[in-house]
């Protein structure tokens, strides 16, 4: 498999070395797509002198994740790449679990052409509605999957207008729509850093709050919104999703007010058809 990897940075911090360092090996080059506010010089010298086959591609500001995912996706197919391995900044591997991946990965592509995308089980995933753990998976999140890169570019990339949030999702109904399918490898799981989410309870059942600021919550909403108009077999779980985001922010959650302001203007633009990235 002719796989190459593709890192998306928002600002990081040190600990990215280390991530990156847990798959550069098992990959033929690592493409760290770096899509910061401000320029990260320094690191991303840091990350090309200990990490041999990293090849920086900056996005000279922040561009959203839909669009540095494209450029990794373009770069894996002007280079030569069949597969793309895209990662999250806080995503890892342990031990050898990235070559028993790309062997499971590997026998998947094989077996049906017909497979656009291989995930991995994610030691960040949640049993709700929105996160089915199964082989055959309605969507993946990107960071931990091997996509094929020329399938994923003729379906049409990632949508950039969303920005961020439900761009992996939105992403797997579209391509579905056009006849392709997924795996998810379960046996074998991906480390994730989730960050620190709030834990609340509501009539003595524990439940975990992220805590996003208004901004995530405003793409999140607007987002939510778009997927469920465009891809109505959606509804309900998002909806439900939705719902529960909503409770915990009231119930949890700080900034209350601001956070809630943030979630009706999502919907809003969602409905007047303004996406692209927020201006505050």
């Amino acid at each position: 498999m002719k796989l190459a990897a593709c890192v998306v940075l928002y600002n990081p911090d040190e600990g990215v070395v280390d991530n990156i360092k847990t798959y550069a090996s098992g990959v033929d080059e690592v493409f760290a797509v770096d899509n910061s506010d401000e320029p990260n010089a320094p690191l991303l010298d840091r990350i090309t002198a200990l990490v041999e086959n990293v090849i920086v591609i900056p996005m000279h500001g922040n561009r959203g994740i839909a669009a540095a995912l494209n450029r990794g996706l373009k770069e894996a197919s002007r280079r030569g790449y069949g597969y793309i391995l895209t990662m999250d900044e806080d995503s890892y591997f342990t031990d050898d679990t990235l070559q028993r991946y790309k062997d499971k990965a590997e026998a998947l592509f094989a077996s049906d052409e017909k497979v656009i995308q291989v995930g991995i089980h994610n030691s960040g995933d949640k049993d709700d509605d929105l996160v089915v753990n199964n082989e055959t998976p309605e969507w993946l999140i990107t960071s931990g999957s091997i996509m094929r890169v020329e399938d994923s570019l003729a379906a049409g990339g990632f949508l950039e207008k969303l920005f961020i949030d439900e761009v992996d999702r939105e992403f797997c109904y579209r391509a579905a729509d056009r006849g392709y399918g997924f795996r998810r490898v379960l046996d074998l799981t991906m480390q994730h850093n989730l960050g620190s989410p709030i834990r609340g309870k509501i009539f003595g059942r524990e439940f975990e709050a992220m805590g996003h600021s208004k901004i995530r919550k405003y793409y999140i909403f607007r987002n939510c919104t778009y997927v469920m108009k465009t891809y109505p077999r959606t509804r309900k779980p998002y909806r439900h999703f939705l719902f529960a985001t909503w409770l915990k922010t009231i119930l949890v959650e700080d900034d209350k007010m601001n956070k809630l302001k943030y979630m009706r203007m999502g919907r809003r633009d969602a409905r007047r058809g303004r996406f692209g990235r927020l201006e505050v």
